[in-house]
């Protein structure tokens, strides 16, 4: 990022925005610096969404006004990106006028489920990541994940015991130890080892052993998915990584046709039952998401391959660090991005996200039969899903780093209590 010339151009409210007299032309007026610059984000709180339940309609108030302040250098979609906090961060489009266009992005708070503003006392913090290419991808992060309360068991009343003592910081509480904090008032022996455990491992960089919770067996196949939506039933995409973080050999099984759902699922799972055979699957919050979005894909489409899928021992590193307990991650988040990032795995792809993916697929799908259907960057996406593949295996070897299995233990169960049954590569030379 630091040799690309990127302008960001904060603009004030509504109310101090200066109208374009109608009688000078836009073109006329100063380009606002834009020569050279190869991006340019403005950002405001100047555009709203509101909607007419009658005509069941949206618009965007106060455009008309923003955009008649604008310099006429700064219609073009090619350099500039157009950024309101005062729309949903989840908020996109390209807005036309005449022969302009213009992206426009959200970046305020989301709506909570019912379509109402989240309180002022529950609004999340608004990341943003922004591309040269325009692109933007925009991560809320809960407030309470920052400074003392993002670590485990703290809450308000207990982070201010901790600044009484003198513990103002995650790294003061990690030089200490788990018998110093035990002493402050409201701190029993298991309290104080968990908040100790969770700042060091946010201090350190590096996920902490809890209490030696088995790891699979065998060489591991590490999948992501890429769907088309957040409830997705198309696995569109699956990504495989055969292989170590770095040296992995990396595998896409990508829908080609879009009347044709099978043919991917159905290379997959003949990979997995001939080359991989044996071997244990594993995915990221894969029990809540990857997994049965699989199952339900093969039970619709594919259902001969039903009983192989049930059969393979598959593992959830989320589940097994969080929901277990068998390890602390270094993070302030659970995400797959976030805990990688903090064991220093490092990004490719820009500009993409689950949500991306899903929108450039379903716009794919949706204009498939026109003469000029969208054909989406095809190598871009499969990029995006092979990080997370990568990033994934960087979380799996830290864990496996830090185990403390010995050698000979029993094969990990599952979930349900089965039994894995995967073996080793040697298996089956």
């Amino acid at each position: 990022m630091e040799d690309l010339n990127i302008l960001f151009a904060m603009v004030p409210t509504p109310d101090h925005l200066p109208p374009r007299p109608t009688d000078v032309p836009r073109e006329s007026i100063k380009n606002g610096g834009l020569a050279g610059v190869e991006r340019c984000y403005v950002v405001s709180d100047c555009l709203e969404l509101t909607i007419d339940p009658h005509h069941r309609e949206t618009r965007l108030e106060g455009i008309d006004r923003y955009l008649d302040s604008l310099p006429g250098s700064w219609v073009d979609e090619s350099i500039v990106t157009h950024v309101s906090t005062g729309l949903r961060a989840e908020y996109q489009t390209r807005y036309e006028v005449a022969t302009d266009t213009y992206l426009i992005h959200g970046a305020g708070p989301p709506t909570s489920s019912v379509g109402a503003a989240i309180d002022e006392n529950e609004r999340p913090l608004i990341e943003l990541s922004v591309y040269s290419n325009g692109a933007i991808r925009i991560e809320t992060h809960d407030p309470t994940n920052f400074g003392l309360q993002g670590l485990e068991g703290i809450g308000p009343t207990k982070a201010e015991r901790l600044r009484e003592h003198g513990f103002n910081s995650r790294d003061a509480i990690a030089g200490t130890t788990p018998k110093e904090l035990a002493k402050i008032r409201g701190f029993g022996e298991k309290t104080a080892t968990a908040v100790h455990t969770s700042a060091t491992a946010i201090a350190t960089g590096e996920v902490i052993q809890r209490d030696g919770g088995a790891l699979p067996n065998g060489d591991p196949v590490f999948i992501d998915i890429e769907t088309n939506g957040l409830n997705g039933e198309i696995a569109w995409l699956v990504g495989v990584l055969d292989g170590g973080s770095e040296e992995g050999h990396y595998l896409s099984f990508r829908q080609r046709e879009h009347d044709d759902p099978t043919e991917h699922v159905d290379a997959f799972m003949s990979w997995l039952t001939g080359v991989a055979r044996g071997r244990p699957v594993i995915a990221w919050n894969g029990y809540n998401f990857d997994f049965p979005i699989i199952k339900h894909h093969l039970e619709r489409d594919a259902p001969e391959w039903v009983a192989d899928w049930e059969s393979r021992y598959q593992f959830d590193p989320l589940y097994y660090a969080t929901t277990q307990g068998h390890a602390t991650l270094p993070a302030r988040s659970n995400r797959l991005e976030a805990v990688a990032a903090a064991l220093g795995w490092v990004s490719t792809t820009t500009g993409v996200d689950g949500s991306t993916a899903a929108r450039e697929y379903n716009t794919w799908r949706q204009t498939a039969d026109q003469p000029d259907g969208y054909q989406p960057d095809w190598e871009r996406l499969e990029a995006y899903c092979e990080d997370d593949v990568r990033a994934l295996a960087t979380i799996y070897e830290s864990l496996q780093d830090v185990s403390r299995r010995p050698s000979g233990t029993e094969t990990p169960r599952n979930r349900t209590g089965e039994q894995s049954r995967q073996g080793s590569l040697s298996d089956f030379s």
